[in-house]
């Protein structure tokens, strides 16, 4: 067996080779090692064996063997006209930096400010949190403080604690496990229990033990939907007392939806409040947006330090918080003497700026980015010397091991009765979109507003009235809840759950005519009566004079119309952009639409051509795009990747919805009838129901 020892990931083998010559000379020790033998055209196993050596695995494709031998022996046999190479097998394994890196620290340039001696030296980072991991050899915990009920101890039994931890100040470079501010002194504040669970009296003790100890930087990567008067104002004592908090802005975003869902304490003004982004610099999908949004950094697939002596990847908001903490340990490190909001200003202007221009609601000021902080007058240090050091091991770890809101608010302060008979409704709108209606009934005597939760986390306040909108929701499972908030800004206890179930939308045609039209050029006996008759009978397709003309080719203008009828598009007339396509045209309505939608385009000279032929081809095209389907296996002898709507053509064909041609061909050149089109469509039309 060839010895290895390989670890996650890609590995650079080094093998050592020996050429013949090399080995003519070698000595007669008996000792036996394990060789790798190639083989000019053909594996001879026969070789080996007359040589001495064991045979091991073997490697047809390559022409090789695995061979145990000693030195004399691979040398005998490296001699062999027959023997490409021998080579002494070797141990085999990724280099630990690749396993550690953070890529996130390239991106707000931390390895910039090491360069110039800045490293956080001598600044204090309290990270109130699930504690910070004190046997992990990556993290040096300076002191900390419990002010959780089950133990004195600040020991990290969670690992978002930690994790947090690293980010900000992990310090093995052997390993390739850094923080931002590897020199900072890290100060554990345990407020959360092992499940990642605490009360606002724990937060306020811990933080009221940090102020005390007079910590240079207070990091919270953790938030809360309610807001607290004891919390704010032991901020505001934090900040007027000179100590920068930076703390996550929460991960209830919506995808590409703006709604200002910061938590508290982020949302207080004298704190700086953190979204997350990826490593292109984009929005992370679960980063919270709102006007009190500051800095945005890396939040997504972050390595960092773990529980005991493990590490690993989490994304989140929690994960950009303590990039932001390490910046301003740098900061504080480089100048000793400016004032926490001089600090902040100074990474305000110096952020990357992303998105619209200036602050905005998704990333603030933008990205993360330290100042060139030569001018900084900061001794030289000593280079880290960490020969031995335990090294750290990967921690398959789950995503969020902390509730989104950990912080319990007392029973105590929910005095209120929650709201009653709550319902709902589905309305689906004119445009196809969808909205839920959530209704409830409550005395309106002294309440301030209601808050509605969606699927666990809070989603919006309703200030008047009893009754929610959401708007243009897609199609699932969603969860509601309803609390009351009185003029005391206490909240009651949730309402019942109310489970909603918005389906996945469905084909249909559209209803039948009262009169629909006949035709005499379509008779019984006629291949595509049955489809012809179907889809006239529902206004899809039209004749005139009594004429279907079955023969005649499918223009761009009238497959469009056709599609248009049955999907319920605009069919007002219009002007649109192209110069052979105006208002007096029929179905100018429904290429307009089918243009915005991406389903269609015109030429390159301004025009539409609405009366040109749809080839066979193009119309599968177009069903492929308007119906989202796409097929794998080409049945069809002049049908190739290339072909136009070769996938839909495919998918067409696996169901039976085309058969082609008896030459096996399908031409997609040629223009579609007609009748070729009815036929198509009905089949179609007939599968998606079935679907």
């Amino acid at each position: 067996m060839w010895r290895q020892t390989l670890q996650t990931m890609g590995a650079s083998v080094l093998l050592v080779s020996f050429p013949a010559a090399g080995l003519a000379e070698a000595g007669d020790d008996t000792e036996e090692d394990t060789y790798l033998v190639g083989f000019e055209k053909s594996l001879e196993p026969a070789l080996i064996e007359n040589a001495g050596g064991r045979i091991g695995e073997q490697w047809e494709r390559i022409h090789a063997a695995e061979a145990v031998m000693t030195e004399k022996e691979a040398a005998r046999l490296a001699s062999r006209s027959e023997v490409a190479y021998v080579e002494l097998d070797q141990e085999v394994k990724i280099q630990a930096e690749e396993e550690l890196r953070n890529w996130g620290l390239e991106h707000v340039q931390a390895p910039d400010a090491w360069e110039e001696n800045v490293t956080g030296e001598g600044v204090e980072v309290a990270v109130v949190d699930t504690g910070i991991s004190t046997s992990h050899p990556s993290l040096d915990v300076e002191d900390g403080y419990s002010a959780v009920s089950y133990t004195d101890s600040y020991d990290d039994d969670n690992g978002h604690g930690s994790h947090t931890a690293g980010i900000i100040g992990a310090s093995q470079p052997r390993a390739g496990l850094m923080g931002v501010a590897p020199d900072a002194d890290l100060i554990a504040v345990k407020v959360l229990d092992e499940s990642g669970n605490g009360s606002l009296s724990q937060v306020l003790t811990g933080m009221e033990w940090a102020i005390e100890e007079d910590v240079d930087i207070i990091n919270m990567s953790f938030g809360t939907l309610t807001d607290s008067s004891s919390m704010k104002s032991m901020l505001q004592e934090a900040y007027e007392d000179g100590i920068i908090v930076a703390a996550a802005s929460g991960n209830r975003g919506e995808g590409e939806d703006d709604t200002d869902r910061v938590e508290y304490p982020a949302r207080y003004d004298s704190v700086v409040a953190v979204a997350a982004v990826d490593d292109n610099n984009e929005r992370a999908y679960f980063s919270a947006s709102g006007e009190a949004v500051e800095l945005s950094a890396p939040g997504v697939d972050i390595v960092s330090t773990y529980e005991g002596s493990s590490y690993g990847p989490l994304s989140g908001t929690s994960m950009a918080t303590p990039f932001v903490s390490g910046a301003f340990a740098l900061l504080k490190e480089a100048y000793p003497e400016e004032e926490a909001p001089a600090l902040r200003s100074m990474l305000q202007e110096e952020a990357l700026d992303l998105g619209e221009d200036g602050r905005d609601e998704r990333y603030g000021y933008g990205l993360l980015q330290l100042p060139d902080l030569s001018d900084a007058e900061v001794d030289a240090k000593e280079d880290f010397d960490e020969e031995g050091a335990e090294q750290p091991v990967e921690e398959d770890i789950e995503e969020n091991p902390i509730d989104d809101d950990p912080i319990d608010v007392p029973e105590e302060e929910a005095d209120e009765d929650p709201p009653s008979n709550v319902q709902s409704e589905i309305v689906t709108n004119e445009d196809g979109s969808t909205d839920i209606y959530i209704f409830w009934d409550q005395a309106e005597d002294g309440i301030s507003h209601h808050r509605v939760y969606r699927n666990g986390g809070f989603y919006e306040a309703v200030d008047n009235g009893r009754r929610f909108k959401d708007e243009n929701v897609t199609p699932g499972t969603y969860r509601y809840e309803v609390t009351v908030v009185d003029s005391e800004e206490e909240e009651s206890d949730k309402s019942e759950t109310i489970e909603v179930v918005v389906e996945e939308d469905s084909f249909s045609w559209p209803d039948a005519l009262e009169d629909p039209p006949s035709f005499e050029d379509i008779g019984d006996d006629y291949w595509a009566a049955e489809p012809i008759r179907e889809l006239s009978s529902r206004g899809v397709i039209q004749g005139s004079d009594g004429q279907f003309r079955p023969g005649e080719t499918v223009r761009r203008g009238q497959a469009l119309a056709m599609l248009g009828r049955v999907l319920e598009w605009d069919e007002e007339p219009v002007d649109t952009s192209f110069s052979d396509v105006g208002e007096e045209y029929f179905g100018s309505g429904f290429i307009k639409e089918a243009v915005e939608k991406d389903i269609i385009s015109g030429f390159s000279d301004g025009t539409f051509r609405p009366n040109d032929s749809m080839t066979r081809g193009q119309m599968a095209a177009v069903l492929g795009r308007v119906f989202d389907f796409v097929g794998e296996e080409h049945r069809f002898s002049d049908v190739g990747e290339d072909t136009t709507g070769a996938g839909a053509i495919a998918y067409l064909a696996e169901h039976h919805i085309v058969t082609g041609y008896d030459d096996g061909t399908f031409r997609p050149g040629d223009p579609l009838s007609r009748a070729q089109f009815a036929s198509i469509f009905h089949e179609l039309g007939g599968h998606l129901q079935e679907k």
